[in-house]
């Protein structure tokens, strides 16, 4: 069955020589002439402004037109781009992962793009500062340039600082596999290096364009002098794949006069990578040397108080249900299956109190949709979007749901910043760190209910989507050292129940889930917190049911 890549474009001229639009569909497109895949061409009727205005040359791009409003679903329900198979209800949606998609799509010709074990790129932004480097920093960064009015001549220009944090992780050592091994039986020194592995990868082709259109724009010369290992990356390249001509297709318009002296901007001397432990000093996490007790009780001052509600949980007969709707299979203890199953019943129970007949239900970072195939096949009457961003996951529900024949459910396999669609019931269990407030902020935003299950607190960081703590009051009376304190110690509940540290850990989960519920009422809901039945399915019992007034 044949896939199709979409992605939006503002403008296709009369010729069609060329279309107008965004940087980052013009990479899509440099992509896709470069490994020669079609892609559908989708006009959109929004009028915003986009920075830079990119003119893409359609030179020997094989490419189809559609208008916004006859995409099918479930891409409709992403922003672009998205790879979608044929009248199929699952998707691929965001940057990087609908070009992996696209690139495992065209056989064994490309795979070298995916890199070691094919996992380039396959974390999410909000998780992996390497992909969110490449997915939103160093466009944000050449956007920049071009949402200047003036540069004043007479002073030095500022580079751009992703150009500077470029230049100083080409400097650092090459994380590859066996790389003692292979530095011992070649005696050599990666003195010229990709961005990310031995070989290049896509990380190379998403990042070249933004160099390219900043060499265009100041010169070899300042590349030479300020970014002279971004300039023998950027040779080495266009040498080993000689990708030049795909490239001088991107067409960019710049009007503002530069000045003729430049500073590039100091920045640490780190990788981008996450793990890198330079970046990330265990010594430096003041949390594990503070007085929580301390901190417990300047929350308490605040006095925030969130109903609880109590309800006699409903059995549900998985005996009755086929299979494929049950979380069983292989070597699973009968122990954690009778937990699995109390948690699931837990969520089905409230899912069904705030849903209405025909409401859209998305069972957010799904997995192997457990939750959310057996909300489709025990209440036909909703329409259920499997949401998460682990391929593997959702290949097996997938599975699933074609053995179940199932109508009213569709896979999307997205970050959850990429996700778009309209529904009435948010759903989430065990949501690890950041993700239970990314789907609490999507539910916010659709003014949709939410039935969650948080996990992972000590998981939870800064992101480029959300701020800590996440309501006003906490925000207000509490630094985010101290919300971290209380991040750090919620994951200590999986201790004997009778130990001090744990009941200290269900206070600090009791008051990190309370600023959750704090942010929902803040944004007009009614939200309750209570426990699973019988809390002791899981360690991470909470419980958060909200309704928008």
């Amino acid at each position: 069955m044949s896939s199709s890549l979409f992605v939006n474009i503002i403008d296709l001229d009369s010729d069609e020589k060329y279309v107008t639009c965004s940087l980052r569909t013009a990479i899509v497109l440099f992509l896709c002439q470069y490994v020669n895949s079609p892609v559908i061409l989708v006009r959109i009727k929004s009028t915003v402004e986009e920075f830079p205005i990119i003119k893409f040359l359609l030179n020997n791009l094989s490419y189809t037109t559609i208008f916004e409003d006859n995409l099918p679903k479930p891409a409709a329900d992403c922003l672009l781009p998205v790879y979608q198979s044929n009248n199929d209800p699952y998707c691929t949606a965001g940057f990087c992962s609908s070009l992996r998609m696209l690139i495992k799509s065209l056989g064994e010709k490309f795979q070298w793009l995916l890199g070691f074990r094919q996992s380039c790129l396959s974390a999410c932004a909000e998780v992996s500062s390497w992909t969110k480097f490449c997915e939103v920093e160093i466009h944000a960064s050449i956007t920049s340039l071009f949402q200047k009015n003036h540069i004043d001549s007479n002073s030095p220009y500022i580079l751009p600082i992703q150009l500077a944090r470029f230049e100083r992780h080409l400097s650092q050592p090459l994380q590859v596999h066996n790389i003692n091994k292979r530095l011992n039986k070649n005696s050599q020194h990666f003195a010229v290096r990709f961005a990310d592995e031995e070989n290049p990868t896509l990380s190379d082709i998403l990042i070249l364009p933004n160099i390219h259109i900043v060499y265009k724009i100041l010169g070899e010369s300042v590349f030479y002098k300020f970014l002279p290992l971004t300039w023998k990356w950027y040779k080495l390249i266009l040498e080993r794949l000689h990708i030049t001509e795909a490239l001088n297709n991107i067409i960019v318009e710049f009007y503002i006069q530069l000045p003729t002296e430049y500073l590039l901007p100091e920045v640490p001397p780190h990788s981008l990578y996450k793990c890198d432990l330079r970046r990330y000093n265990p010594h430096s996490k003041l949390y594990v040397k503070q007085n929580v007790q301390n901190i417990l009780q300047l929350y308490d001052s605040l006095n925030i108080d969130i109903k609880n509600n109590s309800y006699n949980l409903k059995k549900i007969n998985w005996s009755e249900l086929p299979n494929e709707a049950c979380p069983i299979g292989g070597d699973i203890p009968e122990k954690r299956l009778i937990r699995k199953t109390q948690q699931l019943e837990n969520l089905i129970q409230a899912v069904f109190q705030v849903a209405k007949d025909g409401d859209v239900v998305v069972d957010f970072c799904c997995g192997s949709g457990h939750l959310g195939i057996a909300i489709a096949h025990l209440k036909p009457s909703l329409t259920v979007i499997l949401v998460d961003n682990k391929e593997e996951s959702l290949r097996r529900a997938k599975d699933r749901v074609e053995k179940l024949k199932l109508k009213n459910i569709m896979v999307v396999h997205s970050n959850l910043d990429y996700f778009n669609a309209d529904f009435q019931v948010g759903v989430c269990l065990h949501g690890c760190g950041v993700a239970t407030d990314l789907v609490l902020e999507k539910c916010i935003l659709q003014n949709a209910a939410f039935v969650v299950c948080p996990c992972c607190y000590g998981s939870i960081q800064d992101n480029h989507i959300l701020e800590y703590p996440r309501s006003q009051v906490l925000r207000t009376n509490l630094t985010f050292e101290d919300y971290l304190v209380l991040c750090h110690c919620a994951d200590q509940t999986h201790f004997d129940p009778k130990c001090s540290k744990t009941l200290q850990g269900f206070s600090c989960m009791a008051a990190v889930d309370e600023d959750r519920a704090t942010r929902a009422i803040e944004s007009g809901y009614n939200v309750t917190l209570s426990k699973l039945i019988p809390p002791t399915c899981t360690p991470k019992n909470n419980i958060l049911v909200g309704i928008p007034l």
